[in-house]
């Protein structure tokens, strides 16, 4: 196999490759098995034939057209270590001639990531405190998800539910229309149009009711948007929602074996504090981030950037699927054309590549490294509290891999952390391997993919 490379720029080179006969010849016997299998040639049993006779029979350019979608991968791999090239991602490959048999591969190469003063990042973390309102809050959302609802007599007022025959229409066409909704009458959820809640207060039950109300401008149903429609309305049941006192009744119904009003409270104090902590150490991180990411440069393959984009727009059609949605349906719900969602994708795809390549580089300047007792202690920790033993799934190659990267981000972000308060980089806090914030995590690991790609 003959390799010519051309220079390396914007970390990307190209890779011309030419076989001799001896290169090809595996694959040609690779195609033969495939064809030999569903193939008749007179005079031979089924998977008989030799392969001079198939490659008569059918050619030797059509056999290789056979085994391509595997030669050429298995070619430019072979090509990639042969030049010893660092790469990443997918290589483009492009056929150029079956005989002679040339092909080139555009292969992108690593980024070069230089992190910048990033020693000098200082950004303290704010002290979290929570406000008794903050504890009152929670009291109250659990009086609520415990509430009865109850029939009453009075008309709607907001905050009920209601049974109701409604019927709308724009013009001559109807655009609603349930006999027997259930609707609950709040003014922040806006369903079926904004405005709809406040027009129920005040009309009672039995009565048959109209209204019209103007559609927004900005509904995300554009044949609707801006349209003014009629409603009729027939309630049927009004409902109210009663709360329970706040007292040790209330503790104890909440069913966590509270005795009294007080334990209940000490439990959500605890609650809020470590939701306030959490949520000030994500914001923290992210500020760090942030600032590393203004401080590093990288120089990115734009065929990478390519690849991610494209994987991304893919991954969100996939997603859009599987909800029983249509791509462009669910663009006309954004208000974004198909052209905005791509740019956009293509913006997010070069942040989420630098935020993983800088972090990964500053692992490796740090020198932080997983080990093998790490991962155990980590999977122990994970089954601590259950009852049956750690399952054999746990310990697979591709578990241990994901754990291995979770465990380096998390250690690279305490670095950071501790970069940030002024600590120095010398210094290696004692490692403490805690679950992995899972929003720090998601966001570092949806590149990862991408490394993983590096050819063989």
């Amino acid at each position: 196999m003959k390799i010519t490379q051309d220079d390396v720029v914007e970390r990307q080179t190209v890779l011309h490759i030419e076989l001799e006969d001896d290169d090809i010849d595996p694959y040609l016997n690779r195609a033969y098995q495939r064809v030999v299998q569903r193939v008749n040639i007179p005079g031979f049993r089924k998977g008989k034939a030799p392969r001079s006779i198939i490659e008569q029979y059918f050619g030797r350019e059509s056999m290789l057209n056979e085994i391509l979608d595997s030669m050429l991968p298995e070619l430019t791999n072979q090509a990639i270590n042969d030049q010893d090239l660092d790469a990443v991602g997918l290589p483009s490959i492009e056929l150029e001639e079956l005989d002679p048999f040339q092909f080139s591969a555009t292969v992108p190469l690593r980024p070069n990531v230089d992190l910048g003063n990033y020693l000098d990042i200082r950004i303290p973390k704010d002290d979290t405190e929570i406000a008794k309102e903050d504890i009152e809050s929670r009291i109250e959302q659990l009086r609520l998800s415990v509430a009865t609802w109850e029939p009453t007599d009075r008309a709607v007022e907001v905050g009920d539910m209601i049974t109701a025959q409604i019927k709308g229409n724009v013009g001559e066409k109807t655009i609603f229309d349930e006999s027997d909704a259930v609707y609950l009458v709040n003014e922040e959820i806006g369903r079926p149009f904004p405005g709809f809640s406040e027009k129920l207060v005040g009309l009672e039950a039995d009565k048959a009711s109209q209204f019209d109300l103007s559609i927004p401008e900005d509904f995300a149903d554009g044949d609707l948007a801006g349209q003014d429609a009629s409603f009729d309305v027939t309630i049927k049941d009004v409902k109210t929602r009663v709360l329970p006192e706040i007292d040790d009744e209330f503790a104890k119904g909440i069913g966590e074996g509270y005795e009294t009003l007080a334990d209940l409270e000490t439990e959500i104090e605890k609650s809020v504090q470590l939701e306030a902590e959490e949520e000030s150490t994500r914001t923290h991180r992210e500020a760090i981030v942030e600032a590393l990411m203004e401080a590093a440069s990288v120089e990115m393959p734009a065929l990478l950037l390519q690849h991610e984009a494209e994987h991304m727009v893919e991954e969100q059609e996939r997603m859009v699927s599987q909800a029983n949605m249509n791509m462009d349906d669910y663009l006309v719900s954004l208000g974004k054309t198909r052209e905005e969602f791509v740019e956009e994708s293509k913006t997010e795809a070069i942040d989420r590549l630098k935020r993983s390549f800088v972090l990964a580089k500053l692992a490796e300047e740090e020198a932080i490294e997983i080990s093998d007792e790490d991962i155990d202690s980590r999977i122990s920790e994970m089954f601590s509290n259950a009852e049956q033993e750690i399952p054999e799934s746990s310990q697979n190659a591709q578990m241990r891999d994901y754990l291995s990267r979770s465990l380096l981000m998390e250690e690279t972000m305490k670095k950071l952390e501790n970069i940030a308060s002024g600590g120095s980089s010398e210094e290696n806090p004692e490692k403490e391997i805690n679950d992995v914030s899972s929003e720090d995590t998601n966001k570092d690991e949806e590149s990862e993919s991408v490394e993983g790609e590096v050819n063989d």
